[in-house]
């Protein structure tokens, strides 16, 4: 590790020994930066100094002109939707020079998008690219959790699921939490999917590209506070009363210079005071046994604080410096109640993520720019269940008991380092580089020490009124299994115990690396190709033969770019995570044992009991998960300034990972013959997963209009596998894949999303945000173990008719075992989720002269989230025969409302 961070800072070191070419005499830099009048950064905009090739400024509004010869000069300055300006000035120039830029007249209420214009998209941009900055970005959720949250759903536009966008801050590529969204400068949603530089296809989740401010020239900053007072929120969907729920927001942000040139920070702190509840909607037994309804509020308060600081060195003319260091630290209380599982089931959980970055820009000629970037990230969790007892899960009805994952500790050391050199000739922009990820883990890994009683139901007698016997037998629910159980009553054994016994430390190195180089080729007459290559290897497991091509090709037929037509095609590498191989590690059998015992004794089960133990392991011819995906798409700008885009999109998995018992009993008894060791679970991750989808997406846009400004759009994605996107995914059987291939769990197949701001009389300016999915699928489960290979994932089967045990479903009639037939996978559907959140604020300005250097503006804001209070449902029961079975019975909050007020100044 030493090494790696002594290598990664000479790189750093060695761009700022490039850039001391000397500039001829009598010539100096001209340095600066762009924003507009609401201070928010323009990045792509061309500055022409004399007439001469124009710069354009970087991703931090920043720009620069090396070598200017002494003298008086004309600045040109231009951006889309805004006017040109044209500056008369001296070099040496005694400071940055500071460019606001105006909105064009007839444009007075354009947000500040780089991309608002088609014609400007690269070869490489493909479907639902965004850029979020200036109104729009202001129109966003102040919470980080609702920020994430749209982001997240914008991300899906290309067809992944909102959950598994990766978040990236400035530049790096590894997966961070949210800054505060006052350090925000601006967002890139999906940019260039099939670019070689990243590894996620357009199905993968989706990427959200965070970029902070950089400091000003002049002291700015600002204190905010928000509330939410219990009176203004509406109680939980499905809780019988209203529970005491608030949040509270406040924080500042600073920003000015360290030195008169050439140097600035900028800083915020925020903390966030959310009491919120989490309402139990379980099946449990009353003290005579009964099984009743049982609804309760739970507390589930939350302290977070998010700081962060930035400082950016202009070193010499050609050589940028920047470091940041954030730091989210977060303490959660009775985390995992809610639904089905009880109080005594949570646990308190303190979490905390600090990163330390350094960023070097290099300028070394008028063609090459070189770009090198180190991150270390300290982050990790300490959890203590609120109980220590032995966990229960009763299928269907409720969780209780200890937590299930114990008092663990989680640490880790995450070092990220990112080298790119940036080529760019009259026709030909070529970017190649280096990503490195390693991470340090250091684990106590105490999940299920505890032991686990599950009862799943299944064939028992059936009893008479005082308890005995009839002789006859018939299938009873987990719930009555249990309360048999308490009774001592025939019928009551549980299903299974399991626990885990050894040393709960695990401790790794993981090592990844990419190289990668991208082309994008201006061909002329509107056409430009990008093609791109991409090698990526790991160790833990060690894989080396990723090399995946990328191809695109972009054409505007006409002068006027009303018409950007593209297609895109390539292969795109997965790779493994920390989590797989902690997962491995932690059942390797030796230092940690897993045993599952079946029918126990309830409160002794190991007394006369033969435990089945099992084990994880990588095939021995595992190989990294392959994507190939294609695209065809466009964008037409319609009359008026709407801009009109669609997509396509097909894609195909190739080894795709999951996991198999390859040790499975062969007839269907635990404690049956098996193909290898007696008594032994073998969970092996092999590459035989498949895949496939298509998406279509549909959007619109209009950001001219004078009043009113919008953007909606919609995809409808069919993805089908049989791995369930989990490479601990197992069939329910492994002699057969029949009905595996199916819809993965949460994955919604049509999402929906968009904003609008509208500027209204006495200068109140109201924005909207509103995000949906629909047919997400779920699972539906007999509850127990049918077969004994130690997964309870076994799907009921068709009943013929008239037969015992049967249940009429909106799926047909179902049985336990001993049907005729396979259910397939995922075949439940949830219900719609809509959000639609609203800002309304008004800004008044305390200083009176508009030139002053240090202007002073109250906002006053209220905020809403779902504010149509529609009952968002997380979760349905999903085991065939429980209570539960159909119903809803876990939601996101309802509707919430908050006050704000920000002094700028």
């Amino acid at each position: 590790m030493k090494l790696l961070a002594a290598a990664a800072l000479a790189a750093l070191a060695l761009p700022y020994a490039l850039a001391q070419t000397p500039c001829p005499r009598n010539s100096t830099a001209l340095t600066g930066i762009v924003h507009d009048a609401t201070q928010a950064i323009i990045p792509g905009a061309s500055l022409s100094l004399d007439g001469g090739a124009p710069e354009t400024s970087g991703a931090d509004g920043h720009f620069r002109f090396n070598c200017v010869a002494e003298g008086s000069h004309q600045l040109s300055v231009s951006a889309q939707g805004f006017a040109t300006q044209t500056l008369a000035l001296k070099t040496p120039h005694p400071t940055a020079v500071d460019l606001t830029l105006k909105l064009e007249e007839v444009q007075t209420n354009l947000d500040v998008d780089a991309d608002d214009n088609p014609s400007a998209a690269s070869a490489t941009s493909s479907g639902p690219t965004q850029t979020i900055a200036g109104n729009r970005l202001q129109s966003l959720a102040d919470d980080p959790d609702d920020l994430l949250r749209q982001l997240q759903q914008l991300a899906a536009a290309a067809g992944g699921n909102p959950s598994n966008a990766t978040i990236a801050v400035d530049g790096f590529q590894d997966s961070s939490k949210l800054p505060p969204k006052s350090s925000i400068a601006y967002i890139k949603v999906n940019p260039d999917q099939f670019s070689a530089e990243y590894r996620e296809p357009p199905f993968g989740g989706g990427r959200v590209e965070v970029y902070t401010k950089p400091g000003q020239p002049t002291y700015h900053g600002a204190l905010f506070a928000t509330n939410g007072s219990p009176w203004m929120n509406a109680r939980d969907p499905f809780s019988t009363s209203k529970a005491a729920l608030g949040k509270q927001r406040y924080g500042f942000e600073l920003t000015g210079p360290i030195r008169k040139k050439g140097s600035d920070f900028t800083m915020t702190l925020e903390h966030r005071s959310i009491d919120n509840f989490a309402v139990v909607n379980a099946i449990t037994l009353d003290p005579s046994g009964n099984a009743t309804r049982t609804v309760a509020n739970v507390s589930t308060p939350q302290r977070l604080w998010i700081g962060t600081a930035k400082v950016d060195w202009q070193i010499t003319p050609k050589n940028t410096f920047m470091t940041s260091y954030s730091a989210n630290v977060n303490h959660l209380q009775n985390v995992g109640v809610g639904g089905t599982a009880l109080a005594e089931a949570g646990y308190d959980s303190q979490q905390y993520e600090h990163i330390l970055r350094f960023s070097n820009i290099t300028t070394a000629s008028a063609h090459l720019m070189h770009e090198a970037r180190l991150s270390l990230k300290w982050d990790g969790e300490t959890d203590n269940p609120t109980a220590k007892t032995t966990s229960l899960q009763v299928a269907g009805a409720f969780t209780g008991g200890g937590a299930a994952l114990g008092p663990q500790r989680l640490h880790e050391l995450a070092t990220e380092y990112d080298d790119d050199a940036i080529l760019t000739t009259k026709n030909h922009t070529i970017k190649a580089g280096m990503q490195l990820w390693v991470y340090r883990e250091r684990l106590t890994l105490t999940n299920n020490f505890n032991g686990t009683y599950n009862f799943g139901g299944g064939i028992a007698p059936v009893l008479d009124a005082s308890g005995n016997p009839t002789g006859q037998t018939e299938t009873i629910s987990g719930i009555e299994q249990y309360r048999r159980a308490l009774a001592h009553l025939p019928g009551g054994t549980p299903t299974t115990y399991s626990n885990v016994a050894g040393s709960p430390t695990v401790n790794f190195t993981l090592v990844q690396n990419a190289f990668f180089v991208q082309d994008d080729w201006n061909m002329g007459h509107g056409v430009h190709i990008a093609s791109g290559l991409r090698y990526f290897w790991q160790t833990n497991p060690t894989l080396l033969g990723s090399l995946t091509p990328r191809m695109g090709i972009l054409w505007s037929p006409d002068k006027k770019n009303r018409w950007t037509l593209h297609a895109h095609g390539g292969m795109f590498a997965g790779r493994f995570g920390k989590g797989d191989q902690s997962e491995v590690q932690r059942m390797n059998g030796v230092d940690r044992v897993t045993s599952t015992i079946y029918s126990p004794v309830y409160g002794s089960p190991f007394v006369g009991a033969t435990p089945i133990h099992s084990i994880r392991q990588y095939s021995p011819h595992l190989t990294n998960l392959t994507w190939s995906a294609w695209n065809i798409g466009g964008t037409r700008v319609l009359p008026h300034s709407f801009n009109l885009s669609a997509d396509y999109y097909n894609g195909r998995i190739w080894n795709y990972t999951r996991t198999n018992n390859i040790n499975s009993p062969l007839n269907d008894n635990p404690y049956g013959p098996r193909p290898g060791p007696a008594n032994l679970n073998i969970l092996q991750m092999q590459a035989s997963g498949q895949g496939r989808v298509n998406a279509v997406f549909v959007g619109i846009e209009q950001h001219s209009l004078k009043r009113v400004q919008f953007f909606f759009g919609s995809v409808r994605v069919n993805l089908v596998d049989d791995t369930d996107d989990n490479e601990f995914s197992t069939p329910q059987t492994s002699t057969s894949n029949a009905g595996e291939f199916a819809h993965r769990t949460g994955q919604p197949m049509w999402n929906v999303f968009g904003n609008a701001s509208f500027k209204l009389p006495e200068k109140l300016e109201l924005s909207a945000n509103f995000n949906g999915g629909g047919d997400a699928h779920y699972n539906i489960t007999t509850g127990f173990d049918n077969n004994g290979d130690g997964n309870f994932n076994d799907r009921p089967q068709y009943a013929t008719p008239g037969q015992a045990g049967a249940i009429q479903t909106p799926y047909g009639l179902l049985i336990a075992s001993g049907g005729t037939g396979v259910f397939p996978r995922n075949q439940g559907v949830m219900p719609w989720t809509f959000y639609l959140d609203t800002n309304l604020q008004r800004a008044f300005k305390l200083t009176r002269n508009a030139k002053a250097e240090h202007a002073q503006t109250l906002t006053l804001n209220v905020r809403s989230a779902n504010v149509l209070n529609h009952t968002n449902v997380k979760t349905v029961g999903g085991v065939l025969g429980s209570p539960l079975f159909g119903v809803p019975y876990a939601a996101d909050n309802g509707r919430r409302i908050e006050g704000g007020v920000r002094y700028s100044f």
